[in-house]
């Protein structure tokens, strides 16, 4: 249950499912960024920031090096990992 209510949640906002698929491997903000929207505009930065915070609050996604204030590198958890493959099927 508790997993059918993560990919509901990931599901739900457009943007966080954006960001949430596109995390194949330990990235910084800007680099999602620009995988997702093609651009480095502040706008697109916000979303993606937003919508990291909001996956991490859900313990969807880690930072990786959270004493820094600057780069942080997001990465999917263990149960980011399995909502991510319930989602592909």
């Amino acid at each position: 249950m508790e997993l059918l209510k993560a990919i509901g949640f990931v599901k739900r906002g457009k943007n966080r499912k954006k960001v949430f698929m596109n995390l194949d491997k330990p990235m910084i903000p800007s680099e999602l960024v620009m995988r997702i929207y093609k651009s480095n505009s502040n706008t697109y930065f916000n979303l993606v920031s937003r919508a990291l915070s909001e996956l991490k609050e859900k313990n969807l996604v880690e930072i990786v090096n959270p004493e820094d204030r600057t780069g942080r590198i997001y990465k999917r958890t263990k149960k980011g990992e399995k909502v991510y493959k319930r989602l592909k099927e």
